[in-house]
């Protein structure tokens, strides 16, 4: 859920921002006592499969000659039209006199209540957002109630769908055998998903046969499912003969752990996989 300092700085400060387009203040405008605000960039500074941290960017500039205290506001924040929260605070902001600066507003969203309200719609990237409300700017002409109603979009990472398809036999004998772990792997996002830095353990009939590393699993294009290849090597004789039992039409119990770094349009997030299942195999 939004921290709510959080979320009443970023109201205070949107708002503010969309006070130059507000219909009936083209003179006021024009005051030089009106302080101006623009909003500069979104900086995301932490991501996850569960939640982003953002500082929301705007450059500041007061001309007056003296402090001017923003001391009213609510707000009404909403996630693809359905209301998030909601609330008003008599808490201000002043901002220093003849005084040019950046505005950093830090917001925190973690997704498993969000997505549990409102769904990240396949094929996307981001969630859309609203937020209006009124705020209250003293100047030294007076006080000044003003609306604003903003909207975009916000990173709404989706955790990607690892799924063990089959094994694939590619050579076998007595002595060992050589496999590769075919995995579907499903990317919710509009955007490609990049997979590397792949560090992988796997377990066959409850037998740990080791891992590997591999530098890169290869890009998955956005909204649709790609098939990777995860290679094995065994010397087990117990192992060879459980593959011989499967390749007459049994399954064989596999487990696949691994971590790997995703690079997501949000920048490179880790990721830790495990499926467990019983999966058939062919040659």
């Amino acid at each position: 859920m939004t921290n709510l300092k959080s979320t009443r700085l970023m109201t205070l400060v949107l708002s503010l921002g969309a006070l130059t387009a507000c219909e009936g203040w083209e003179d006021f405008e024009l005051d030089p006592y009106l302080p101006k605000v623009r909003f500069d960039s979104l900086e995301v500074i932490d991501v996850d499969w569960d939640g982003v941290q953002a500082d929301f960017i705007f450059q500041v500039d007061n001309p007056n000659p003296i402090d001017v205290s923003l001391d009213r506001f609510d707000y009404a924040l909403a996630f693809e039209q359905v209301e998030w929260l909601s609330g008003d605070s008599p808490e201000g902001l002043v901002l220093a006199a003849e005084d040019a600066s950046e505005l950093a507003l830090p917001v925190e969203i973690e997704f498993e209540g969000l997505f549990d309200m409102v769904q990240a719609v396949r094929g996307q990237d981001d969630i859309g957002f609203g937020l209006d409300g009124s705020f209250g700017f003293d100047t030294p002409v007076g006080p000044l109630d003003i609306p604003y109603d903003e909207d975009g979009g916000f990173p709404a990472p989706r955790r990607p769908n690892f799924k063990l398809n089959k094994l694939k036999l590619k050579d076998i004998s007595l002595a060992g055998a050589d496999l590769n772990l075919r995995v579907d792997v499903d990317n919710d996002h509009g955007s490609n998903l990049f997979f590397q830095n792949v560090d992988y353990q796997i377990s066959l009939a409850g037998i740990d046969v080791g891992g590997g590393f591999i530098d890169s699993l290869g890009e998955v294009d956005g909204a649709t499912s790609k098939t990777v290849n995860v290679p094995i090597s065994i010397d087990s004789v117990e192992l060879v003969t459980a593959l011989y039992s499967v390749l007459q039409g049994d399954k064989l119990e596999v487990d696949f752990e691994a971590d790997m770094d995703v690079d997501t349009p949000f920048g490179v997030v880790p990721l830790h996989v495990n499926d467990l299942r019983e999966i058939g195999i062919e040659r």
